[in-house]
């Protein structure tokens, strides 16, 4: 294990350590700033989330809404099938929760607990309305990611979610004094934000949800994220699909239903705003819309599968033979690709980042896994000659949780009722 980030505050000017005119100067400019900009001052840090995004989320890219062949789901002459046979069982990024050892469920339940403790430290209402979005939904998906994985083997989340075993109305969390649970925080955030694209922040843990992104949000990133996370979601058969001549739309919405009062003309609305040429064929053909389209099945990169071939776990190299078509680099060479290993070491070992190429390992994956990450490999192929691939490389940053930023962005996504004019705090913790 790693060290971890304790929440500390980098005040704006501290006359402990300068002096001068420019000081002071600096002091009177702050003085007349307007509020939105002196609560753009700081900025929340997530690189050690960052990392361990990087190192266990696969980025399965942009569905082509086809539906899923389950030819995959049988093995020889057996009748059994394994992990997800749904039609959406090959979209949405995967986490690789079957490859998690008890280092990673201690990092993801320390990193949850310092984010609990940032209120301690500066009220989150000093913090701009993208900050303090951004700090909802990381806290909020790493509070899922570490239910699943506590929880795991599994094969549907439902259970987690629903009924009787149900984590999510647990208060498991302490935020400013406050306890809370992750439907709690779902809640406060569509009570507080005025837009439908903050649906697609949330994390749910299956398949037929938004997918979780392989780096944290940001209060710069955040409406931007969101943003290509809705053209993502709506432009896949988890998101829309038409049956019978009708729209079916994914149950994920009904978490937002303040959000669609009219619902058949609000939400065919809001998925046009965000639909390619194909989905919005269907969408306008569409005779109605309803809420009925949901995939349980776990997000994880064996979709649950508990196929006795072999582990992931010990060919790494083949899991990325899979994807790139190239070995996986070893531990100590120049990596680069979709699973290059971050440059800390300070987070458990990336589950993608080390392993030579190992053919013989590919028997021990499962039918169901191999026809995931060949339908991976195609599309990622598709997406290069078209030249929409980018690899972004994890930057190291030194620092406490909170720091002060260097620059002042617009906010694009605001709290509802929430401006500069307001002249009573609203009720944030």
């Amino acid at each position: 294990m790693g060290r971890f980030f304790v929440a500390r505050i980098l005040l704006v000017f501290s006359f402990t350590f300068y002096c001068g005119g420019s000081v002071q100067v600096a002091a009177q400019e702050n003085g007349a700033k307007s509020k939105t900009q002196q609560k753009d001052q700081f900025e929340i840090q997530y690189d050690d989330l960052d990392l361990l995004l990087s190192g266990s989320v696969l980025d399965v890219g942009l569905s082509d809404r086809r539906t899923a062949s389950r030819r995959g789901a049988k093995t020889g002459t057996s009748r059994m099938k394994h992990g997800n046979t749904s039609a959406t069982g090959f979209e949405g990024n995967r986490v690789a929760f079957s490859d998690f050892k008890k280092d990673h469920v201690d990092y993801l339940l320390a990193i949850r607990k310092d984010l609990e403790a940032v209120p301690d430290f500066m009220p989150l209402k000093n913090f701009s309305a993208n900050e303090q979005l951004a700090y909802w939904l990381n806290l909020h998906n790493v509070a899922v990611m570490l239910e699943v994985a506590k929880a795991y083997p599994i094969k549907k989340i439902k259970p987690l979610v629903l009924g009787k075993k149900s984590v999510w109305d647990k208060k498991t969390m302490s935020v400013g004094g406050k306890e809370m649970s992750i439907q709690d925080i779902e809640a406060y955030v569509i009570r507080r934000w005025n837009d439908p694209l903050v649906l697609y922040g949330f994390f749910m843990g299956a398949v037929g949800g938004p997918s979780i992104q392989v780096k944290a949000f940001t209060g710069d990133n955040v409406a931007e994220t969101l943003q290509n996370s809705a053209l993502e979601f709506v432009n896949s058969l988890r998101g829309f699909r038409m049956w019978s001549g009708k729209g079916r739309v994914s149950d994920h919405y009904k978490l937002g239903e303040r959000y669609f009062p009219d619902f058949e003309q609000d939400i065919k609305r809001h998925l046009l705003a965000y639909a390619r040429p194909d989905t919005r064929r269907d969408l306008e053909r569409a005779k109605s819309f309803q809420i009925k389209n949901y995939d349980w099945g776990i997000a994880d990169l064996k979709n649950g599968d508990t196929y006795a071939g072999g582990s992931l776990s010990t060919s790494s190299g083949a899991l990325g033979f899979f994807i790139t078509g190239t070995p996986t680099a070893t531990s100590g060479s120049e990596a680069t690709g979709i699973f290059a290993p971050p440059t800390r070491g300070s987070a458990p070992d990336s589950i993608f980042a080390t392993g030579a190429l190992n053919k013989a390992g590919m028997a021990g994956i499962s039918p169901q896994t191999k026809a995931l990450l060949r339908a991976i490999r195609i599309r990622d192929e598709r997406r290069r000659l078209e030249g929409t691939v980018t690899v972004e490389e994890f930057v190291d940053s030194d620092g406490g949780r909170i720091a002060r930023k260097d620059k002042f962005d617009e906010v694009a996504v605001t709290p509802e009722g929430e401006d500069e004019g307001d002249t009573e705090e609203k009720p944030v913790i």
